[in-house]
């Protein structure tokens, strides 16, 4: 297909098209295809270039047109966020079309976007492997939060935020990336419809038994919100949180597939205090007591099972109660408090 032969192909914009990628971190590669490409200045680039063979193979139109729809929203929210100047957000070098040759119109025309080239994710650096640099792995969760505020403001819910989409870049900058099935508050979104769009085995407990606050848009923030806490959670823990919450509460109440969400959640809460118990040991023995607690406290708030009392209770109001601003400053706070201790 087009897509998967486009090495050696230069860009109007002089961006040349190098090696063919096996799907990587963050690529959205549902429909696009990987390369790594360079500029004229010598910036190395990934770039997405648009793969309509799998559309084309199923022999649907509508197929065709779903994936055609859905790359170009992706282009678009990541353009507004590029305008936005969202910086804690990986956003588009260049986007655009260029003709494979060795094909014939229209499918010789290709579209891609290109995005400064990555040196890791969050999974590969700090689950995959040992953690070296405590002080890196809060500076990176920072950013996580700093990035999804930046997303909320301007009106876009993530709903997969996980370690895989989760970037790392030079100076230890990192970003989200992924953002092919966002939902937005115009309701452009090709997702719009979908209670949940991103990966079910993060996704917050809720929606294990199809219970959601869904009354307006605002209410898909209190997924980001859980999301963030659970990612807070896998990289110390070394564990997903939603699995081991499912688990733990089958443990208490076996038939717990079976029971409505409001049936279950009593269960829930037993569970998920137990869990924290145990991840406040774990925090403890790597940070003292006192970080402990505040690692634990932003956990509880941002997973806490009942979805109504999720979030900084502080604020009745949604807008602010489902705020990443208190969390941001927490993990600002904790990488202050790791130095002055002397943990790197």
């Amino acid at each position: 297909m087009p897509a998967s032969s486009l090495e050696g192909l230069v860009t109007k914009s002089g961006w040349s098209i190098n090696k063919l990628l096996k799907n990587t971190s963050g690529s959205g590669g549902n429909f696009c295809t990987q390369y790594e490409a360079t500029s004229v200045e010598g910036k190395t680039g990934f770039l997405k270039a648009m793969d309509l063979s799998k559309a084309l193979n199923s022999g649907s139109l509508e197929a065709l047109q779903r994936t055609v729809s859905e790359y170009l929203f992706e282009q678009e929210i990541l353009n507004h966020c590029r305008d936005q100047n969202l910086s804690k957000v990986v956003v588009p070098l260049d986007s655009g079309s260029i003709i494979n040759p060795n094909f014939g119109a229209p499918l010789n025309q290709v579209y891609y976007i290109i995005f400064d080239f990555a040196e890791g994710d969050l999974r590969k650096e700090y689950i995959n492997k040992e953690i070296t640099s405590w002080s890196k792995v809060f500076r990176a969760l920072h950013h996580v939060g700093v990035g999804i505020k930046q997303l909320h403001n301007v009106g876009i819910a993530h709903q997969d935020i996980k370690p895989s989409n989760i970037l790392c870049f030079a100076n230890d900058v990192s970003k989200i990336s992924d953002l092919g099935r966002v939902t937005d508050a115009q309701g452009k979104s090709p997702f719009s419809q979908l209670i949940f769009t991103g990966d079910q085995s993060y996704a917050p407990i809720e929606l294990r038994f199809n219970a959601t606050p869904r009354n307006d848009f605002i209410d898909r923030r209190h997924g980001d919100l859980h999301m963030y806490g659970s990612l807070i959670y896998h990289i110390i823990s070394g564990i997903q949180l939603t699995p081991i919450l499912v688990e733990e509460t089958r443990k208490l109440l076996p038939n717990t597939s079976l029971t409505t969400y409001d049936e279950a959640l009593p269960f829930l809460k037993l569970a998920f205090g137990k869990m924290m118990d145990e991840f406040h040991k774990k925090c403890e023995h790597e940070f003292g007591e006192e970080i402990a607690s505040e690692i634990c406290e932003v956990v509880k708030e941002l997973c806490y099972p009942d979805f109504n009392f999720r979030g900084n209770l502080k604020y009745s109001r949604k807008v602010q109660r489902l705020s990443l601003e208190k969390y941001i400053s927490k993990m600002a706070s904790i990488q202050r408090k790791l130095y002055v201790k002397g943990i790197c």
